[in-house]
C-alpha cells in the first residue's frame, strides 16, 4: 500500500468545514485513547470493537461511522507503539543476567502480551504455572519500559475516512482544465450535507499503477498547517511481478553508513559523497535562524523561515536516500543488504541538527529498504556496529589508531590501507554470520572476541619483528 498526498484548490468555506471535522475527529481521538487506555490496565488488551458509549463519542466526532473510523486508527496507533516496547521488553530481558528458567518465563509473558493480565499464565511445555513473583517482575520491567517512551499524541492525528464518509470520484465533469485529478464527496459536521473537495494530482500520483482504494487520509502539515489528502493505492500486483522480474547478480552486499560518505560498499563504491558538505549548509542556515529567533525570545519553531527550512532537509534527506539507494539496487542488483545499526550523529555538526537528522534518517532508510523488500525482495539485516571503524578487515587487529582520518584506514599490525568507509562495510558483511554481529550484544564483549579472535589466528606483522620494523602497536594500544 502506498499513500500519495495531493493538495486541494477548494474554497475558503470548504476548508473551514474540512477543518472542523478534523478538530473534532482530534478531540474524540483523545477520548478514545484515554478509554483504551483504562480497558489496557484493566483487561491488558486494546480492544477497536469495544462500543458501550455510543452516544458521547458520537455527540464528539458527528457521526457513528467516523467514530468506528476513529477507534480502528486509534487502536491501530496504540497497538503498534505497544508492539515497539514488546521488543523494548525483549532486549532488556536477553540482555539481562536472570537465570534461563526465568527469562523462558519473561519472553513466554511477552510473546502472550500478558505483562498486566490477572489471568493465570501456564507454560505450554509443561503446564507449570509462572509464579506471581515472575508476573510481577514482568509488569515491573514492562512499565519501566513504557515510562522511557512518550505515549502516542492523539492530538495531532491524521484523520483516515474510508468511503462512508469520504468518496473518491472520477473527474468526468468539472475538472478545471484538466488541474483535478480526483473530487471527495465528504460528509460535514451538519449531518446529511456533503461537500465535493477537488484534489490536484501530479505525475509521481498519475504513474503510481496499482489498485486505487477508496476513502482518504486528511492530513496536516506540522509546519505550513496546510491541508493534503492521502490517496491510497494497492500495488500488490505490481509488486509481486516486479519481485518475480528481479534477478540478483550477487547474494550479500554490506554498506557502511556515514555521514562524510552516505554509503560505502564493501566492493569499494563509494555513494553519495557530497552528503556531509550539503548537511553543513543546512546547519548553517536552520542555526542561523534559530540564534535569531532566540535572541528575540521566540521558539525557533513558531519562525516560518525556520519550519521551511527543516522541511527542506528533511525533503532532500528523503530524495537523496532514495537517489543513492535506487542506484545501488540498478547497478549491483543484491538479493540481501547487510547494514550497521543506523546512528546519523556526527560531532562536526549542531545538536539541533544531529537531532532532527536522527529523527528523519533512520526512518526514511528504514522505510526504503522496506519498500525494496516489497518490490524486489531484497532482504535486510542490521549487525551491531562496534568497532567496524577500527578493526581491520584483513587481520582483524583493533585499534583506533587504525583510522588516520576520516577516509584513510591503514593497520598498525598487518599494514593494509584502504578507504575507511570501505573497511568498515567489509567488517560489516564478515560480521553478518557471527555471534559479535548481533546487536544484543554489549561493546565490551565485542572487543572481548575481537582479541580473542586475533589471537587465534597466524598472521605475521610487518610491526613486530623483522627489519626496518618498529615496536610492536600492541605494547601502547589500551
Amino acid at each position: 500500500m502506498r499513500t500519495d498526498l495531493l493538495p486541494s484548490n477548494m474554497t475558503a468555506a470548504k476548508e473551514a468545514q474540512v477543518r472542523a471535522v478534523l478538530a473534532a475527529y482530534r478531540r474524540g481521538a483523545v477520548m478514545l485513547a484515554s478509554e483504551q487506555w483504562r480497558l489496557f490496565f484493566e483487561t491488558g488488551r486494546f480492544n477497536k470493537n469495544h462500543d458501550k458509549d455510543k452516544t458521547t463519542f458520537a455527540a464528539v466526532i458527528g457521526a457513528a461511522n467516523r467514530v468506528q473510523m476513529c477507534r480502528y486508527q486509534v487502536v491501530g496507533q496504540l497497538d503498534s507503539w505497544l508492539s515497539n516496547r514488546a521488543n523494548d521488553f525483549r532486549d532488556v530481558v536477553t540482555r539481562s543476567t536472570l537465570d534461563p528458567d526465568t527469562k523462558h518465563m519473561l519472553h513466554l509473558i511477552n510473546r502472550l502480551g500478558a505483562w498486566f493480565s490477572r489471568h493465570e499464565i501456564a507454560m505450554k511445555e509443561t503446564g507449570e504455572i509462572v509464579p506471581g513473583a515472575i508476573r510481577h517482575l514482568a509488569r515491573s520491567i514492562m512499565r519501566h519500559v513504557m515510562r522511557k517512551h512518550r505515549r502516542p499524541d492523539m492530538r495531532r492525528i491524521s484523520m483516515r475516512l474510508d468511503q462512508r464518509a469520504a468518496c473518491l470520484e472520477d473527474p468526468i465533469k468539472a475538472s478545471q482544465n484538466e488541474r483535478i485529478g480526483w473530487w471527495i464527496n465528504m460528509s460535514t459536521m451538519t449531518k446529511g450535507r456533503k461537500i465535493a473537495v477537488p484534489l490536484l494530482t501530479y505525475d509521481r500520483h498519475e504513474q503510481r499503477g496499482g489498485r486505487l482504494c477508496n476513502g482518504v487520509l486528511v492530513t496536516e502539515d506540522r509546519e505550513s498547517s496546510a491541508l493534503s489528502f492521502g490517496v491510497v493505492s494497492d500495488i500488490g500486483e505490481d509488486c509481486e511481478a516486479s519481485r518475480n522480474a528481479y534477478q540478483p547478480e550477487r547474494e550479500v552486499m554490506a554498506l557502511d553508513f556515514g555521514l562524510s560518505t552516505l554509503f560505502a560498499t564493501d566492493d569499494g563504491a563509494l555513494l553519495g559523497k557530497g552528503w556531509l558538505d550539503a548537511l553543513h549548509g543546512y546547519d548553517q542556515r536552520i542555526t542561523r535562524i534559530a540564534r535569531g529567533q532566540q535572541r528575540h525570545g521566540r521558539k525557533p519553531r513558531d519562525s516560518a523561515r525556520y519550519r521551511k527550512a527543516v522541511a527542506s532537509l528533511r525533503g532532500w534527506i528523503r530524495t537523496e536516500v532514495g537517489r543513492v539507494l535506487n542506484a545501488l539496487v540498478a547497478a549491483k542488483r543484491p538479493a540481501a543488504l547487510v547494514l550497521e545499526r543506523l546512528n546519523f550523529q556526527n560531532p562536526t555538526l549542531s545538536r539541533r541538527l544531529n537531532r532532527i537528522i536522527q529523527n528523519c534518517g533512520r526512518s526514511v532508510i528504514k522505510a526504503k529498504l522496506a519498500d525494496f523488500h516489497d518490490r524486489f525482495g531484497i532482504t535486510s539485516q542490521e549487525v551491531n556496529p562496534a568497532y567496524t571503524s577500527q578493526t581491520c578487515s584483513c587481520c582483524g587487529y583493533v585499534d583506533k589508531r587504525n583510522r588516520r582520518s576520516q577516509s584513510t584506514f591503514r593497520c598498525l599490525w598487518c599494514g593494509s590501507t584502504l578507504h575507511a568507509d570501505v573497511n568498515a562495510a567489509r567488517n560489516i558483511g564478515q560480521r553478518r554470520a557471527l555471534s559479535i554481529g548481533s546487536v544484543f550484544q554489549s561493546k565490551a564483549s565485542v572487543l572481548t572476541e575481537l582479541v580473542r579472535q586475533l589471537g587465534e589466528r597466524r598472521v605475521h606483522s610487518t610491526r613486530s619483528g623483522g627489519k626496518g620494523s618498529t615496536a610492536d602497536p600492541r605494547l601502547s594500544n589500551p
